[in-house]
């Protein structure tokens, strides 16, 4: 009996080790799968990674139209297009050159204040242009025909390498095209029919500090705005700029022009002084925070928000004496430039769409240091 025993333990000794070194063996084998599948998705990662940053050659068209006239020197410009009819500041170093007001034919030309040459043209409406192909209300199968539209671009400014990448929004509603000459052109289109509303043409440091286009190459974007802003002068041009727009805009459709100084535009500006104020009591704690931030100077903010009267408390219209019934406010900041509404589509079909309506005949705008308030009436009366 001794003897069975001790064989019988023995052979359990055995089974036992030998199923040890079987789970060993398959840990081991699954060890080096898991460690080589790893190592192959790092590797799928930075190839993906790679291919991210790899700029396919960009064929760019002719240079044609307003595109000849980006690097010019300013006094050039002026001798071919005359004297501008407003001139207004910004934050971003350039100087604005306004002319074709009161019309449908809305130009306006930077000037950047170091180099004292144009670094972007913007159009709305058909203005001559050197029998240029690039034409305010084409259609978006004419602007594919004219170019290729790429989701990959690589620039050069200062001697630094930037990469845009443009998503599936960009290529729908403001697309890149680059010319010869090494400019480039936004063209800005509605989302509903897909016309070009807008144009804008623009040097590479131009394109940069509108950054509307996800960088994806490591290179900082070098800084943007000045370190002195005449915001007396802004809180003034920023409101008459807008209305310039919106009724070249509304000219085009056949509608009825707005006048620039409605009784709504005091209303605003007692919607912003009321913001400046308390903005805690009107608005949620983050929105109150930025805007105090944007107000106080801060033109570096890269948050952008668009409030609507869903944002703000009821307070607000108790404060400054408006029905919500008969009016839609609308808060917008950081706000420094027109162009702002053709950017961002958001923006364009929750407020440019009522303010170029023919339904809307009333509106009112008030600007103070990136913050833009803007009331249209609901009933036009």
């Amino acid at each position: 009996m001794r003897i069975k025993l001790i064989l019988r333990t023995i052979r359990n000794f055995i089974l036992i080790l030998l199923f040890s070194l079987v789970i060993l063996y398959c840990s081991a084998i699954y060890s080096d799968r898991n460690a080589k599948d790893t190592q192959q998705r790092s590797t799928e990662k930075v190839q993906k990674t790679n291919s991210r940053l790899t700029t396919p050659k960009i064929t760019r068209i002719k240079t044609q139209g307003f595109a000849s006239y980006i690097g010019m020197g300013s006094n050039q410009f002026e001798e071919k297009f005359g004297q501008p009819e407003a001139t207004m500041d910004s934050a971003i170093n350039v100087e604005w050159l306004l002319y074709n007001l009161d019309s449908s034919s809305y130009l306006k030309v930077g000037i950047d204040q170091y180099t004292q040459k144009v670094c972007s043209i913007v159009v709305v409406g058909n203005i001559a242009n050197n029998n240029s192909k690039l034409e305010v209300g084409m259609t978006f199968k004419q602007l594919l025909q004219l170019s290729t539209l790429y989701a990959n671009f690589e620039v050069s400014y200062r001697e630094e390498n930037f990469q845009f990448e443009l998503s599936e929004n960009d290529l729908n509603n403001h697309p890149l095209i680059g010319f010869a000459n090494g400019s480039y052109v936004i063209p800005y289109l509605q989302p509903n029919s897909k016309k070009v509303m807008a144009l804008e043409f623009l040097d590479t440091g131009m394109l940069l500090k509108k950054n509307i286009y996800q960088i994806v190459s490591r290179t900082p974007i070098p800084s943007q705005y000045q370190g002195e802003t005449n915001w007396d002068q802004l809180d003034i041009m920023v409101p008459f700029d807008l209305m310039q727009v919106i009724n070249a805009k509304r000219r085009i459709l056949a509608n009825t022009v707005l006048p620039v100084g409605d009784p709504l535009t005091q209303s605003a500006q007692s919607i912003i002084d009321s913001l400046e104020k308390n903005p805690k009591r009107y608005l949620k704690t983050s929105y109150a925070n930025l805007l105090e931030d944007i107000t106080s100077g801060d033109v570096g903010r890269n948050r952008f928000l668009s409030l609507n009267q869903s944002d703000f408390s009821k307070k607000l219209y108790q404060d400054v004496g408006l029905n919500a019934k008969n009016v839609e406010v609308y808060a917008i900041l950081p706000f420094y430039s027109s162009t702002t509404f053709f950017e961002n589509t958001k923006l364009q079909q929750d407020v440019w769409y009522s303010l170029v309506d023919s339904k809307t005949k009333k509106i009112g705008i008030a600007y103070d240091q990136g913050l833009l308030v803007i009331i249209i009436n609901k009933g036009g009366n």
